[in-house]
């Protein structure tokens, strides 16, 4: 009697675990049992659990076996029908082997709710045929024919004529521009206004150095760089050599074989051989020495500028007045 009630206790519990099992239903499913080498298929993978079912999906990899491999996988999808949930996952395979293989049959783990016993679902094997092109070869191997050549059309000419259009263009915009760009002039706009006389944009500027109170704040190397560049810039204007280009003892030279006067370009040699040893020597000149280079430099542009030109008008009352102080 005793054996009898454990026996039918088992008969009880394996009936519930089947019962259990028979409440999902696993599969997989192939568009095609046969594909050519390398050509891809896909391959339907699913699960139907009642509705509050909780569900494991099964960790699919790259491969499925060592002659299958997984190109992509879709999302899983949800379905919810007559009660129950229908779970699917959408794999694109193929194979680069020949033969006749199987895919291993996919175990999807699931509890019901409030249960943490996991019972497991499975969808059974499928197998796939891959097989190559058959090729006779009794017969000659023939050279692969080229593609016929075919006229071409109109539609098919104008965007290469547009392009080369458009590249044209392009090509005389930059030269354009790198022109624009040599002679500082901007590519598109009206004419710019003339730049004033070099003497009055040189005097404006050392104006403009000395209101600035640069070297008093504490910018001496700042104040001899922009006060070297005034000069150089002057000099590029006045006397038609690249003086931003040379050293200070280059524009010495060049203003000696000029027959600049000597006094006033000492001035400048002192000033520009101080401003020097303020940027690459780190020398700290004096209040006194800051002001006076700026004051030479004033001196320089003063005594070099350009003589001024009568006005035509006047020239001509000049000459009508010393007329007639001949006649008289």
């Amino acid at each position: 009697m005793k054996y009898f009630k454990i026996y039918i206790l088992l008969i009880f519990l394996l009936g519930t675990l089947h019962a259990k099992s028979q409440k999902a239903e696993a599969w997989q499913k192939l568009d095609s049992t046969a594909i050519m080498i390398g050509d891809q298929i896909g391959l339907e993978l699913g699960v139907k659990v009642p509705r509050n079912f909780f569900v494991q999906w099964p960790e699919i990899g790259d491969t499925l076996t060592t002659h299958i491999d997984v190109v992509k996988k879709s999302g899983i999808d949800t379905i919810f029908d007559n009660g129950k949930m229908v779970l699917k996952q959408n794999l694109t395979i193929t194979s680069f082997d020949s033969g006749y293989f199987e895919i291993p049959e996919q175990h999807f783990l699931f509890h019901a709710p409030g249960d943490t016993t996991l019972y497991d679902a499975n969808t059974g094997s499928v197998f796939l045929q891959v097989y190559v092109p058959e090729v006779d070869t009794t017969k000659p191997f023939v050279a692969i024919k080229t593609p016929l050549a075919e006229p071409l059309t109109l539609e098919e000419i104008l965007p290469w004529i547009g392009g080369g259009v458009l590249l044209v263009a392009a090509l005389v915009l930059l030269i354009l521009y790198i022109r624009k760009r040599k002679q500082n002039r901007p590519l598109f706009g009206h004419k710019p206004k003339p730049l004033p006389p070099p003497d009055v944009e040189a005097i404006e500027k050392l104006e403009n150095l000395r209101n600035s109170r640069m070297w008093q704040s504490g910018k001496v190397k700042e104040y001899y760089s922009e006060l070297t560049d005034i000069m150089r810039r002057y000099l590029e204007r006045r006397f038609g050599f690249e003086a931003p280009e040379m050293t200070s003892d280059e524009i010495i030279d060049e203003l000696k074989m000029r027959k600049v006067n000597p006094e006033v370009m000492e001035k400048l040699k002192g000033m520009m051989m101080l401003a020097d040893l303020v940027k690459f020597a780190k020398a700290q000149p004096t209040p006194l020495e800051n002001d006076l280079s700026l004051n030479h430099a004033v001196d320089f542009v003063n005594e070099t500028k350009p003589a001024e030109v009568e006005d035509e008008k006047e020239k001509e009352e000049n000459k009508v007045l010393s007329d007639k102080k001949e006649e008289k």
